[in-house]
């Protein structure tokens, strides 16, 4: 699929440029991270997350944080038609890189810049973002309207793995701060890929209050192909210094693929160690197993 491996290696570049959170994409694992930056993740918030050559913007932006806070507001709102809260401004080379979470559905995570010049001064009236990622998280979050009653199900087997084994997902903290992966639980995120959904993202900018039975009935008659949305779940192991459980990777594989109402997509599923890198809010190691590109689980 032409399309996925071009989104594939934009995400990739993305989370390089701007630390966007989601490298698990592209399956890249990180080796032999410092010792000193790994954190529990359960204890992991975000702090210490940072973009590289950062250091001096990071202090200027937040100096600045009200001002950044109500011009980025106002960027969603006229160019997205979207409310959001701005959850963490980090300094970058060129300037900062906002997290922000929308109010209300659809309901995601994602990110903008906003440039500072030589002068130190925030450029307000020059935010951008890089093109197809607010974008894809609108179109992500309109996939969770639609699929609403089948996430609920998948939310809740999730929640009962991590209540019977030994893992957990990511805080809330931490897919505020760190993430842009759409739409986004501490368990999994949705990518699309499928190009029907750039009509309903038109769609909403023309209406944005349209209801969730309106985005269903929109969506009756798609034409249904798993590797246009990908649901990547990953999941810890909950005690420190425990290794990847593969017994419990494939216990969640057998059941993934054994679930017949799940939403169409293809499903990559991640068990990591119980860190993660502070300062890229990644947690694939060596060690991380999976199944995944180019082998996940379909369901149509």
């Amino acid at each position: 699929m032409k399309k996925k491996n071009t989104i594939l290696k934009s995400v990739t570049l993305s989370s390089i440029l701007f630390a966007s959170g989601c490298l698990n994409l592209n399956n890249n694992k990180i080796a032999d991270k410092e010792s000193s930056n790994l954190v529990s993740i359960q204890e992991y918030t975000g702090e210490g997350f940072d973009l590289p050559n950062g250091e001096k913007n990071d202090k200027i932006a937040e100096a600045k944080r009200d001002e950044i806070d109500k011009a980025m507001k106002k960027f969603f709102k006229d160019t997205y038609k979207t409310e959001v809260e701005v959850h963490n401004i980090v300094g970058n080379k060129d300037g900062a890189t906002v997290f922000v979470e929308s109010v209300g559905e659809p309901h995601f995570h994602t990110f903008a810049i906003v440039p500072i010049n030589g002068q130190d001064q925030v450029i307000t009236d020059g935010i951008w973002t890089q093109e197809g990622q607010v974008e894809g998280s609108i179109m992500s979050g309109i996939y969770a309207m639609i699929y609403d009653k089948e996430l609920n199900e998948l939310d809740t087997y999730l929640e009962r793995i991590v209540s019977e084994h030994p893992v957990t997902g990511v805080r809330d903290e931490a897919i505020q701060n760190t993430y842009s992966t759409g739409f986004t639980t501490p368990y999994y995120y949705i990518t699309i890929l499928d190009e029907a959904y750039d009509t309903f993202y038109e769609e909403y900018l023309k209406n944005p209050k349209t209801s969730k039975e309106d985005w269903k009935n929109k969506a009756s008659s798609l034409k249904i192909d798993p590797e246009g949305y990908l649901i990547t779940i990953q999941l810890f192991m909950k005690e420190k210094k425990q290794k990847p459980d593969q017994e419990i990777l494939d216990t969640i594989v057998s059941d993934i693929e054994s679930m017949k109402t799940l939403s169409p997509g293809s499903y990559g599923i991640y068990l990591n160690d119980n860190n993660i890198a502070a300062d890229s809010a990644d947690g694939t190691k060596d060690n991380t197993i999976e199944k995944a590109f180019p082998n996940e689980i379909k369901k149509p």
